[in-house]
């Protein structure tokens, strides 16, 4: 069987040039194997992971879909997610834990004798954080994600869903929970009546 001799140098520089380990593959004929032990030979110097992933961010930029495109995609998901709610991100990812504010405003409600509160009830693709069934209330304790431009469409739409649906959102920021809950639950009282 004949032993291939392959010049490494003339390898390298095309390896460092941007192209990959298959593009060697095919122009020069060299088997993985034989790579494999041309790296171990120091021979050939391959790229971490992380440069490799920096480099195809250059070398092949990827596609950015268009406004209409991205409306498409988003009206998609969100239809899925109503038709499939068990499959919502948030719900999957997220902890079921109380927040600090959402326990401040919890003992809040149980201390002042305010009933009829569920915790997390689930409309539809949304949950709510504290929804009073009977009145179609639901309030919200937002943390500091809320101030941001992609959440407040999100929220946006969360809420106009629950407007079109009967619903009265209240919506509370997680510091004005922590600084003022009775002024939150004084508040909250007026549509309670």
């Amino acid at each position: 069987m004949p032993k291939h001799k392959y010049d490494w140098k003339e390898i390298q520089n095309f390896y460092d040039a941007g192209n990959s380990l298959r593009d060697i593959q095919k122009k020069f004929g060299a088997h993985s194997a034989t790579m494999n032990k041309a790296c171990k030979r120091g021979d050939l110097k391959t790229r971490s992971r992380h440069e490799a992933q920096l480099l195809s961010l250059v070398t092949k930029p990827r596609k950015k879909h268009s406004q209409e495109t991205k409306d498409k995609i988003s009206k998609a998901r969100i239809k899925y997610l109503t038709e499939n709610p068990d499959k919502v991100p948030y719900l999957i990812n997220h902890s079921s834990k109380k927040s600090y504010p959402e326990i401040i405003f919890e003992n809040a409600l149980i201390s002042s004798g305010v009933t009829g509160w569920v915790y997390h009830y689930q409309n539809s693709i949304y949950q709510y954080d504290f929804a009073w069934l009977e009145k179609k209330i639901n309030v919200e304790i937002d943390g500091s994600t809320h101030n941001l431009a992609k959440v407040q469409k999100i929220d946006s739409r969360r809420d106009s869903f629950s407007i079109d649906n009967g619903w009265v959102v209240i919506r509370f920021s997680a510091d004005r929970v922590k600084k003022d809950v009775i002024g939150c639950l004084n508040e909250l009282k007026q549509f309670l009546l």
